[in-house]
């Protein structure tokens, strides 16, 4: 009786076990189809290859759902645009700030209420309100009155080469390639009382938290708060708290570091190669990553949303994504608000990003927890197809949100 009883066990667990993988089968195959079609759609939308080469990701909590590359990264070459692939991700870099921050304020290192000039190594006062300090917090949610002034626009960008092939897109605000001042100097001779490059207009005449001012110089100098508190090196404080952790073993500060590989070049356009070059600001725009690892890092910002990121405590987490700004601090008419560098906006949470030859979209739906990222190696300023047809790649992506939870 008991061997009976045994048999039957084992043959209800093996016709079980048999329906239940054909299951996963099945499973597999429609998520499969899903996928396959959406990729068809987004080729259908690109046909026109405005955009030279992209990568499109959907991830949630657990980690990524679709992920694919296409065009071209190297159109000399014919260099697929792969998951692999990496450039610049221009304003998303900002968000490695605000985690930074708080991984800063749990270690005890700082407090986001503090006043600046309480870790910087030169002082910072916006002189139409002298009296007033400039705290941790404002330059955080864009309401320090630091302003990017034309000095600023002037001196960021650097070539990398003194060389380039004719025809190469050189926009004017682009510097010769020269000994690379530091991120502290940079923000002194811009911000300092007689600094070199302060030109009078580094400061609004707004006071401190009076109005929200998008400042990529009050970005890179909350970064440089965050160095001068730790006594870490901003690059390698990223590195060693948010960068390895995710494993976004393909992500790095400087392009030295990334196997050139898998580095896409730049367009101005679909005909014109953009030159290569560096930011001086490189913590407001600088971090060289691929849809994967981002796709990574998404996913830990929907866990930190949901309550179980693992890179801050649940407080740190709330805290970011808490809505900072009173309608008084808005610009007229604006619905939009952020966190600590963390964009509410139409998409979604998160943010985007634009630099020369560069647009990103990184963004979660806080109702589905589903995540997109768009990374485009192709300037939006020099042909007008190329931001709607970005937009339409982004767009379809919210379309299969449900399809593939």
């Amino acid at each position: 009786m008991n061997k009976i009883i045994l048999v039957l066990s084992i043959f209800i667990l093996v016709v079980a076990c048999g329906q239940k993988n054909n299951s996963k089968k099945k499973n597999t195959k429609d998520y499969s189809e899903i996928k396959d079609t959406l990729t068809a759609h987004i080729s259908k939308i690109n046909e026109k290859g405005k955009i030279v080469g992209f990568s499109v990701a959907m991830v949630n909590s657990t980690g990524i759902l679709y992920n694919e590359g296409f065009g071209l990264a190297d159109s000399t070459t014919q260099k697929p645009y792969s998951i692999q692939t990496v450039q610049p991700i221009a304003s998303i870099s900002k968000t490695l700030i605000g985690l930074s921050l708080f991984k800063a304020q749990e270690m005890g290192k700082l407090n986001l209420d503090e006043p600046i000039n309480k870790y910087l190594p030169f002082k910072v006062s916006n002189p139409n309100f002298p009296e007033t300090l400039i705290t941790i917090r404002q330059l955080a949610i864009h309401t320090s009155s630091i302003t990017d002034s034309d000095s600023f626009w002037e001196s960021d960008y650097i070539l990398i080469n003194k060389d380039h092939k004719k025809g190469t897109g050189i926009p004017d605000y682009f510097n010769e390639p020269k000994t690379k001042i530091s991120l502290a100097d940079f923000l002194k001779s811009l911000l300092a009382e007689k600094g070199a490059l302060n030109n009078g207009k580094s400061y609004s005449a707004n006071k401190p938290s009076a109005k929200f001012d998008y400042s990529n110089v009050g970005s890179n100098l909350c970064a440089l708060v965050i160095e001068s508190a730790t006594g870490i090196p901003y690059q390698t404080f990223t590195t060693k708290y948010i960068l390895e952790p995710l494993q976004m073993n393909s992500s790095s500060w400087t392009a030295k570091y990334i196997e050139s590989k898998n580095r896409s070049t730049l367009y101005a356009t679909n005909e014109q190669i953009m030159a290569d070059y560096t930011t001086v600001g490189f913590p407001a725009s600088g971090l060289i990553t691929s849809s994967t690892d981002l796709g990574k890092y998404l996913s830990e910002l929907i866990k930190g949303y949901s309550g179980n990121g693992s890179l801050l405590s649940k407080e740190s987490y709330n805290e970011i994504f808490k809505k900072q700004l009173i309608k008084s601090q808005l610009p007229e008419g604006v619905d939009a608000n952020t966190g600590i560098f963390m964009d509410y906006s139409k998409r979604g949470i998160g943010y985007n990003g634009y630099d020369p030859g560069v647009m990103a979209y990184m963004y979660f739906n806080p109702e589905s927890l589903i995540g997109k990222i768009v990374l485009i190696n192709t300037d939006t300023d020099f042909d007008e197809e190329v931001r709607p047809t970005l937009d339409k790649i982004y767009n379809i992506l919210g379309e299969y949100e449900t399809k593939l939870k």
